[in-house]
């Protein structure tokens, strides 16, 4: 007799019994803890939805809470200032100096320093005491400063011009040295005397001095 293969008692190749068929696999989507976790899953996606909606502020609320902002009003602010008194004017006072008393000489082309053209005293504040003039020469004796008696001549002539220091004076007459020769100025001429020789005698056509 003839079983069909599988069924219950019947033999296999080779003459053993062989028994009845496996189950077929169960697929992993039929477990029990598979569905609960797509059922707990599905509520959470829900309960997000929800949540949104409930958080999400309507356009009415967004409306109303812009126009409280831009309604609402500035603060105040209050300043206070402080004025400090005005100081009382104040008065210059201003000291005149006195002017210099600077001669005036009365030799025509000459001021209180010599001639205009020239010679005239070095420093700003040399003044003549002395201004000659004849048909070829100038002649100036200066001071230095304010320091009365500290005299030097100048002299200039057609040849060049020419600068000595320390003349003397005895009434209206200066005489400066050089070396042997000696300038010899008054009010009537310029005498220059080298020795006992008289190099040249010019009458003075202009003289001016300050008392001495």
């Amino acid at each position: 007799m003839t079983y069909p293969p599988g069924y219950p008692g019947a033999y296999g190749p080779g003459g053993h019994p062989q028994g009845p068929p496996p189950e077929p696999p169960r697929s992993p989507w039929s477990s029990p803890a598979v569905l609960v976790a797509i059922g707990a899953g599905v509520l959470l996606v829900v309960a997000g939805v929800l949540a949104a909606f409930l958080l999400i502020p309507s356009d009415e609320e967004s409306a109303a809470k812009s126009a409280s902002s831009t309604t609402s009003q500035p603060p105040t602010i209050t300043s206070t200032v402080t004025r400090s008194p005005t100081p009382p004017p104040t008065t210059a006072t201003t000291t005149l100096t006195p002017a210099p008393n600077r001669p005036a000489p009365t030799v025509a082309g000459a001021d209180w320093q010599g001639f205009v053209t020239g010679p005239r005293c070095n420093a700003a504040d040399d003044p003549a005491v002395a201004i000659g003039q004849t048909s070829r020469s100038r002649v100036v004796i200066c001071q230095v400063g304010n320091q009365t008696g500290r005299w030097y001549y100048k002299g200039q002539a057609p040849e060049g011009g020419i600068e000595l220091q320390f003349p003397t004076r005895i009434g209206n007459t200066f005489e400066a040295r050089n070396g042997s020769v000696r300038y010899l100025v008054s009010p009537t001429s310029l005498t220059i005397v080298d020795g006992g020789s008289v190099l040249t005698n010019e009458p003075m056509l202009a003289f001016w001095s300050l008392p001495g």
